[in-house]
């Protein structure tokens, strides 16, 4: 996606740290997760320049936070990135007051028009069976593909592809009972 000014941005955000070991840990979490970022901020953002924007602002926050990468599982690490472009991304939204674009649900609504929509569609998601709101928000909130959401819950892709598909039907159903069109 960041056709021009990668090199850049990763130049800048390198030298921020101090020392190589710092430095070269920060190359390799940008060469992992650099591409999957920026899908996340695409699918909330839906600008080029605003997710960018989120990508940026959200490699900022890992180098305040640098000291803590190494507490943390590197099983767990890219839920902890993600969550933070995430962040970044509805930051962004919120300065701007736009819609709340999450992803296209095959006609059911992944819109929410304002702050109050969103905290709304967020009730939904909070009101399903954990074995699917795991799958459904790593796969609709966080842009993981089925493969990746079966990893990360320890389960077949197949599997995770139910969860994600009956999840769906599911919101959709208690969507439609609480009324709630975005």
């Amino acid at each position: 996606m960041c056709r021009k000014g990668c090199g850049a941005v990763l130049s800048m955000l390198l030298s921020a740290l101090e020392g190589g070991e710092g430095r070269g840990r920060l190359r390799w979490i940008y060469d992992q997760y650099h591409a999957r970022m920026e899908r996340v901020a695409m699918g909330i953002l839906r600008e080029q320049s605003d997710a960018e924007d989120a990508v940026q602002n959200a490699f900022i926050q890992i180098i305040r936070h640098f000291e803590k990468i190494d507490e943390i599982p590197r099983d767990r690490l890219p839920f902890w990135i993600i969550s933070i472009v995430k962040n970044e991304s509805l930051m962004i939204l919120r300065k701007k007051r736009r819609l709340v674009p999450l992803e296209d649900w095959d006609s059911f609504a992944a819109e929410a028009e304002d702050t109050a929509g969103y905290r709304e569609l967020v009730e939904l998601f909070a009101r399903l069976p954990e074995t699917y709101r795991a799958a459904l928000e790593m796969k609709i909130l966080l842009g993981y593909t089925n493969q990746e959401v079966a990893e990360a819950l320890g389960i077949s892709q197949t599997a995770a592809s139910t969860r994600v598909s009956r999840g769906r039907e599911l919101l959709q159903k208690i969507a439609e009972e609480e009324g709630f069109h975005p």
